[in-house]
């Protein structure tokens, strides 16, 4: 498995490497450090723009006192709701880690919720969210928890099915006095090949019966509180498990989903042998959760949330399948509540919450005009001055010279899950994680990428889950949903990185190669080549001429090289990383990062400063023919303008 730091490192190398030959024929690196006069300006306020949404990864409900609902954000933290979903409340106090993956409400205390994280472990309220303390028991600290379950009959009893980052080594633990410790019952390293786990569900009428899924390994049972656990995967066709749901009122009758198989799988007996359920699911569907509604008497209904095909019900025991709505949504979570009236709440990748009545498919958006999705990158048309942004999960869009206003361009977009844009004679071309468009009128051309042998394996999705802030495993299934959709591809050369130059149009990928694109096809270029002209020590982010030289935003800062010179200086203060650059008609230049960004009016001679909220702003630039008006895009929080004083 390749070190995450170094991949990133190489593709930064070979990316800054073919542009610095290009423009600066061959000049060489010694980097020397002059500060220029930086002067802080009072913080400014962003307006937020574009479309609303974002990634909303868990769900869960108050079970005393049903119209109190959570939501977890992937980027910002824990939401809460006490009107049905009307108003919500940020609720982050104390979180140290607000990449929130999953929740669970204690079955009788409604002021005891906890938390699991990407990356930060478990958090507990006491006080119905108003506060969090960090309940690791010294061994989670750095855990992703993908599942938390409370045992209904012992809530003091918690399990947490977690992975550490980087790699595939899943844990399974178990507490027995409400977080304070945990006790460790299993690890992927008890498989035939590393795996790590997705679902644990407590049988709540027999407590010592646990469900568990493994990544690739299927359907795992205990039956002695988690001291050992056998594979149930008799008449299971795929075993690349996500969920389950059990039907209480009926003692043995188990639903499970699965990743690649277009199916859920039904055990009328435990999960000692599975028919599969199929009828109504269109095809190419991963289920990617199960769940079985509380409140559904002696037959419960049971939901089937969908990766790209919104949310399906079964009211006959997974006999057949009926679609309930959200169509073209990811689904990440769903709740059903039963307060004054009953309502149904999903949460999805790339749009935020939903809510509808139940039983109705009518559902609307209640998280307001919340912006929490990745803007990825912003480009200019300049012969036009036509200003694009590309939006993680939502596509492209046309934006208007304020910024004010966001035409979308996208609506026949096979794949909205953009990565980076770049115009090259004159065309926008489009990339996404397994595929490269150009827009030609109104129409978008597929454009073949290049086949490789290499492959690549979740360190290296993690690096470009930086960019479009999700986890690496989500890339991971966005990827495999796109391949199950190919007949004829294997292996494909995951793109990370696209930029013109000139007559050029350039791919970086993340098995660190650099493509060109000539006439119709691709050329692998020599990246050995380059190892003498780049900033060999840093990671770079973006490379933009200007009419004095060359700027290059690294992770160290950012860099110029004037015309014919043979060094790069060091331009700002060391050891801040710069992620984005853009230039204006009359060579105003901004460079952002994380909380703040620097301007110059006088291409680079001299900068000024301007402090912002604490995003990562990694995509920038100039809205129309305008010297003073930015558009800024986040990682986390979505794109806003600012006026540069």
């Amino acid at each position: 498995m390749k070190n995450r730091k170094v991949s990133a490192f190489i593709f930064g190398l070979t990316f800054a490497g073919l542009l610095l030959v290009l423009l600066t024929d061959g000049f060489g690196m010694a980097p020397r450090l002059t500060y220029l006069p930086i002067v802080v300006k009072n913080p400014l306020q962003p307006t937020p723009v574009g479309p609303v949404g974002g990634t909303f990864t868990a769900l869960a409900v108050d079970p005393n006192l049903n119209q109190n609902v959570y939501a977890g954000s992937y980027v910002s933290g824990v939401y809460k709701t006490t009107d049905e979903g009307n108003t919500w409340y940020q609720m982050n106090n104390g979180l140290g880690n607000l990449k929130i993956q999953s929740l669970a409400t204690h079955p009788t205390n409604s002021n005891i919720v906890y938390a699991g994280t990407y990356g930060g472990g478990i958090y507990k309220s006491s006080n119905a969210g108003a506060s969090w303390t960090a309940v690791n028991g010294g061994v989670l600290g750095n855990h992703i928890v993908y599942d938390l379950e409370i045992d209904p009959t012992n809530p003091a009893v918690i399990y947490a099915a977690t992975r550490v980052n980087p790699g595939l080594k899943g844990y399974l633990y178990k507490s027995t006095n409400s977080g304070l410790s945990w006790s460790l019952l299993l690890t992927g390293e008890a498989f035939s090949k590393l795996d790590y786990f997705y679902d644990i569900d407590v049988n709540p009428l027999n407590s010592s019966e646990l469900y568990l899924t493994a990544h690739e390994h299927g359907f795992y049972k205990s039956t002695n509180g988690g001291a050992s656990f056998f594979p149930i995967n008799n008449g299971v066709g795929d075993w690349s498990a996500r969920s389950f749901a059990l039907d209480t009122a009926y003692p043995g009758l188990v639903y499970g989903a699965v990743w690649h198989d277009d199916a859920a799988y039904r055990s009328w007996n435990s999960g000692a042998s599975w028919s599969v359920s199929r009828v109504g699911l269109p095809v190419n569907t991963a289920v990617f959760r199960l769940y079985t509604d509380p409140f559904g008497g002696t037959q419960k209904r049971v939901f089937a949330c969908t990766y790209g095909n919104g949310l399906y019900s079964s009211e006959n025991f997974a006999q057949n399948w009926t679609s309930r709505g959200l169509a073209g949504q990811r689904l990440y979570d769903f709740i059903v509540t039963n307060s004054n009236t009953p309502r149904w709440f999903a949460a999805t990748e790339s749009n935020g919450v939903y809510r509808t009545n139940a039983g109705s498919g009518s559902w609307k958006s209640v998280m307001g005009d919340l912006r929490l999705n990745a803007v990825t990158a912003i480009v200019k048309d300049e012969q036009l001055q036509r200003d694009y942004a590309a939006v993680y999960g939502k596509g492209v869009f046309e934006i208007d010279q304020s910024g004010l206003e966001w035409n979308d361009i996208s609506i026949s977009l096979t794949d909205k899950d953009v990565t980076d844009l770049a115009f090259h004679q004159g065309s926008l071309y489009v990339l996404t994680e397994t595929s490269l468009y150009l827009l030609a009128g109104d129409n978008w051309v597929v454009i073949e990428l290049p086949f490789d042998d290499n492959r690549y394996d979740l360190s290296e999705l993690d690096w470009l889950a930086q960019k479009v802030g999700l986890p690496g495993e989500v890339l991971l299934d966005h990827i495999e949903y796109q391949r199950s959709l190919e007949t004829d591809a294997t292996n494909y050369v995951l793109p990370y990185r696209l930029f013109a130059f000139q007559e050029n149009l350039y791919m970086a990928t993340l098995d660190d190669s650099l493509y060109l694109r000539v006439d119709d096809s691709w050329e692998k270029l020599d990246k050995s080549s380059f190892i003498g002209v780049n900033l060999d020590q840093f990671m770079v982010n973006q490379i933009l001429p200007t009419e004095t030289g060359l700027l290059a935003a690294t992770g160290t800062g950012l860099f110029r090289v004037d015309n014919h010179q043979e060094k790069w200086t060091l331009i700002t203060e060391e050891n801040r990383e710069i992620l984005a650059l853009a230039k204006s008609h009359d060579c105003a230049i901004v460079a952002a990062g994380k909380g703040f960004l620097l301007y110059s009016t006088d291409c680079a001679a001299s900068w000024a400063e301007v402090a912002l909220e604490d995003w990562h702003y990694q995509s920038i630039g100039y809205l129309g023919d305008r010297s003073d008006l930015i558009l800024l895009g986040s990682r986390e929080n979505g794109a806003s303008i600012l006026l540069l004083p």
